[in-house]
């Protein structure tokens, strides 16, 4: 009994201790210096919007010093503080913590107040660092490729998956099984988990196709299409996917930001029907000028996709420009309506490409670069943002001086990520950012690590991210067995007349 008494004072004199010194440190900065700006973090979470089911955003304290408190405070809920004092400039915040903070604030404002003590024990009192929470949550996980940043080499691939509201990472499939090959264009239907697609080549080559933990590998090539499926897009209705098919070339250079031109010299565009695995197109999205880069708008109703000139031998492709297009097409009729055209480049004087509409048929957001459809690799990408409703477009204020390109939106609407070369010129990395009911994009916030200063030796890239409702569960086994089969051969529309495809009139043709 007196030893349990004794060890309860012991573990109460322990707390009492703990609470004065957090008690000493709170209530005395305030007589110390106080500094007319906000700390410099990094990552920079500064004036952001956040989710409030995002994990913890653990960042640097860019500010020299021997010893740093911080205050993470709301207006309400019991768990309306989150201190911590460390001797690092390396602020971990603790999960359960931080989910409740957010839980409980969500529509508030979050206030981060930093105090910094200098070799001379004074604590200097920096302006808070203000972020808000929305009320909307963002799908939970993501999908990305992870390659190497100059995209040449892919001996350690893979697809993989990151839980937005933890920091887990785990692959969906990697080329480790399937002798290094490549592996890239993944795809869902309606951000649902359980509907995947991706393309293998090489040796192993093929569409996979993933439906409700079932894996089948289709050839999509047929005698009448220039190549197999290439950028894909998924019908909201689950049985269909879109696809271009692509004669892709590249054009290599020695710049740091900008190693790298891929174009094309044709392109269509077809539609393979799961359920009867047949590939059909229409004249109308097959012709001499190139074809690419198909998107559904939600209701399934029309196809948008971008188009370029004819290619000509004697053409600059650093000239080419492409325009944003749609086409009706009723997949269960298999009725192709006419071509218009949305945005043009004319009128842009900018290339546009990577359309992708929002889940609630408002708006498309699109990059536009100074040539091109591929712009990953262009410094001059940005991202841009169509009114569905008024036909206005506008840059969105989310913009760097370095690469942004491919993006998806969370199934809400309210949240989009793209890939960013804007943290040095190289490394692709994923950002978010809130879009509200106007239009308006907030500052983008860098996806969140446990170590915060993860991204400064992490050297791939992250490629094609999908935001997603869930995780994927179909088992690296079941996907390696589907990859090693040879693939299900899709057969062609024979509806459709083949020699009024562009493809029937190539000197090259199969």
């Amino acid at each position: 009994m007196k030893n349990y008494i004794k060890c309860s004072v012991l573990i109460l004199s322990g707390i009492l201790v703990f609470f004065a010194a957090q008690k000493y440190v709170h209530s005395n900065v305030d007589v110390h210096n106080e500094m007319d700006r906000s700390p410099r973090i990094h990552p920079d979470y500064s004036d952001i919007v956040i989710p409030p089911n995002i994990a913890p955003l653990n960042f640097m304290l860019d500010e020299p010093g021997k010893e740093y408190f911080v205050d993470f405070s709301a207006a309400g809920g019991s768990n309306a503080h989150i201190r911590i004092s460390t001797k690092k400039n390396k602020v971990i915040i603790p999960a359960a913590k931080w989910r409740r903070l957010l839980s409980d604030n969500r529509g508030k404002k979050l206030s981060i107040q930093v105090y910094v003590k200098d070799p001379q024990n004074r604590w200097k009192k920096f302006r808070p660092v203000i972020i808000r929470v929305a009320n909307e949550t963002i799908d939970s996980h993501v999908v990305y490729r992870l390659i190497n940043p100059a995209y040449t080499l892919w001996w350690n691939m893979g697809i993989y998956q990151r839980n937005l509201e933890t920091f887990n990472e785990s692959p969906i499939f990697t080329n480790r099984m399937t002798r290094k090959n490549c592996m890239n264009c993944h795809s869902f239907c309606a951000n649902r988990p359980e509907m995947m697609m991706f393309h293998m080549r090489a040796e192993y080559g093929g569409t996979m196709l993933i439906m409700n933990g079932k894996a089948t590998k289709i050839d999509t090539k047929t005698n009448h299409t220039m190549s197999p499926g290439v950028y894909p897009a998924w019908h909201p209705g689950g049985y269909h996917i879109a696809f271009s098919v692509n004669k892709i070339y590249q054009s290599f250079h020695a710049q740091k930001d900008h190693s790298i031109d891929v174009y094309d010299k044709d392109s269509d565009l077809i539609v393979y029907d799961i359920q009867t695995n047949t590939v059909t197109t229409s004249p109308k999205v097959s012709t001499r000028r190139m074809e690419n880069l198909p998107t559904w708008s939600p209701d399934g109703k029309y196809l948008y996709f971008c188009r370029g000139p004819e290619w000509t031998e004697d053409r600059d492709f650093k000239k080419i420009k492409y325009d944003l297009m749609r086409i009706a097409y009723d997949v269960e009729a298999n009725q192709w309506g006419e071509v218009e055209t949305i945005l043009s480049s004319v009128k842009t004087g900018k290339s546009i490409t990577f359309p992708r509409v929002s889940p609630d048929n408002r708006y498309l957001l699109f990059c536009m670069s100074d040539y091109g459809y591929f712009a990953i690799h262009y410094p001059s990408s940005n991202l841009y943002l169509l009114d569905l409703k008024t036909q206005n477009y506008w840059k969105l204020n989310v913009n760097s001086e370095s690469s942004e390109s491919y993006h998806s939106w969370s199934s809400n609407s309210r949240w989009f990520v793209f890939a960013s070369k804007r943290e040095d010129g190289l490394c692709s990395r994923l950002y978010f950012s809130y879009l509200d009911s106007s239009g308006d994009a907030n500052k983008p916030f860098l996806m969140p690590q446990k170590d915060p200063a993860f991204y400064d030796t992490f050297i791939m890239n992250y490629n094609v991210p999908e935001l997603i409702k869930g995780p994927v569960k179909t088992s690296h086994w079941t996907l390696m067995k589907a990859s090693t089969r040879p693939p299900v051969k899709a057969n062609f529309d024979s509806t459709v007349c083949a020699d009024s495809l562009s493809w029937a009139a190539s000197a090259d043709k199969p």
